[in-house]
């Protein structure tokens, strides 16, 4: 009976690897650089592997103080970038690969701790089902999400189990991976804290925990690790320190930074339209599966997921910045909890009619699966953005974009940025054009204004809206 439990487990494991190949790695490639943070990634780390200063990240020749997160996420890019070479691919291979840990450490914590392979498994088909977790800024893009979102998924998860024993190695493990949270994301890797504060108070543990030296030495090595990272900034990039209030912790709170109207239910909202499908509804009922099981270590965990999926809801819905992907870190225990939730009711049911639930859980998984790989196979929507139409130039390798400048009027466009790097080729405003220059440029407004103040000739037109002149005079 073992061996067929082990071979069991042995199918499983290869399903979902070739969901998650499916869900995140196919086609992972395909798409050019999205705006905004994906295009400044890259050439953030294009730039780390081009002047080998691995502490302070770039943008366009200077220190990057708009994009002032820790640099955890662009070392990877840039160790990808020197191991497969400078792609898309590469630039997104870390964030797929994280979220493909993220589901398998959901399955294997499920089968290990919880002892239920099946909300293992079904969990783990639930985020793969999901529309939010693979989509855009998280799964299959070259962003930060993906990693924070193991990280802090892990250090829940290692925090959890140190509550069960307060076992020191536990803790020191949740230290490490909170730490790692925090130089992935600045602020966002603590924002599960609230909810660990609220758990630690149900357990009645905190008193213990905070009479515990091997706790305050814990967290103090964590402290002086991160301090490490941002003194050194400061001393290497002055302003640092500042610009990481004003940016990341400060100013996205208070300030509504390029998020429109959006009201405190937008993430219920777009979670319930499409980001969670409708898993989503069985969140706020989940609680009730902790009176369903007797199983001591499921009803703690119920609770726990609990007050950090709604703690942090909460606190993202209360932000004046909204962004779709910072609902990111919900997914995992949002998906455990609902997984718990419907193998407990699945538990409760006689043995001869489980197969019409399973049999309705089947036909939705596969639904939403299967809109997914829709959705990732696409034709690129955003293909008509000047911004995205770079990418699309320099695959075109009939085209010799040799000795050409780029020219784009607004500033903010970072996949132009990164392209022309990668290819060699350097940037100008419209003003300092001079005479002889060959300019291309992919922008409506830009060429208008470039043919309106010189005499240009075409030598090249993608027929996608990309331009390449030659500036003969003014």
């Amino acid at each position: 009976m073992k061996k067929y439990v082990i071979y069991l487990d042995y199918l499983i494991v290869f399903c979902l690897l070739i969901l998650c190949y499916i869900v995140f790695f196919h086609h992972l490639g395909e798409f050019t650089l999205r705006l905004w943070d994906e295009g400044r990634n890259a050439t953030n780390a294009l730039e780390m592997v081009k002047n080998k200063n691995i502490f302070v990240t770039y943008f366009n020749g200077s220190p990057d103080m708009w994009n002032v997160k820790p640099p955890l996420h662009i070392w990877m890019v840039a160790i990808f970038f020197k191991l497969f070479g400078v792609s898309e691919l590469s630039l997104r291979l870390p964030s797929a690969i994280s979220a493909t840990i993220t589901v398998f450490v959901m399955y294997i914590f499920s089968s290990k701790i919880l002892k239920n392979k099946w909300i293992g498994l079904l969990g783990s088909l639930i985020i793969l089902s999901s529309m939010g977790f693979p989509d855009t800024h998280i799964g299959r893009t070259g962003d930060y999400d993906a990693l924070l979102t193991l990280f802090t998924f892990v250090g829940s998860i290692y925090t959890f189990l140190y509550f069960q024993k307060l076992n020191k190695k536990h803790l020191y493990l949740a230290g490490l991976f909170w730490t790692l949270a925090i130089l992935t994301k600045s602020i966002a890797g603590i924002l599960l804290f609230p909810g660990i504060l609220i758990f630690s108070l149900y357990s009645g543990k905190i008193l213990k925990i905070l009479k515990d030296p091997i706790f305050w030495k814990t967290a103090l090595v964590s402290i002086l690790t991160i301090s490490a990272y941002f003194v050194c900034r400061e001393l290497l990039n002055h302003g640092y320190i500042q610009a990481v209030l004003n940016e990341d912790i400060f100013g996205r709170y208070q300030k509504n930074i390029g998020s429109g109207n959006s009201n405190f239910l937008y993430y219920w909202n777009l979670m319930a339209s499409f980001r969670f499908q409708k898993w989503i509804y069985f969140v706020p009922i989940s609680i009730v599966a902790y009176f369903g099981t007797k199983e001591k270590i499921i009803k703690q965990f119920i609770v726990f997921s609990y007050c950090l999926v709604i703690s942090y809801l909460v606190i993202i819905s209360k932000s004046a910045t909204k962004q779709l992907w910072y609902d990111a870190q919900i997914y995992p225990l949002a998906s455990l909890l609902v997984a718990t939730f419907i193998i407990l009711v699945i538990n409760k049911i006689p043995l001869i009619l489980r197969i019409f639930p399973i049999l309705i859980l089947c036909f939705y998984m596969q639904r939403y699966i299967r809109t997914n790989i829709a959705y990732i196979h696409r034709p690129d929507l955003d293909k008509q953005m000047s911004c995205i139409k770079y990418g699309y130039l320099f695959r075109n390798n009939s085209i010799d974009k040799t000795g050409f400048i780029g020219v784009h009027k607004e500033t903010w466009c970072s996949p132009m940025q990164f392209y022309l790097k990668s290819n060699g080729l350097t940037t100008k405003t419209i003003e300092n054009i001079s005479i002889g220059d060959k300019v291309l440029t992919c922008d409506g407004p830009t060429l208008n204004e470039i043919t309106q103040n010189y005499h240009t000739t075409k030598i090249f037109d993608d027929k996608n809206g990309c331009i390449g002149l030659s500036v003969q005079a003014l």
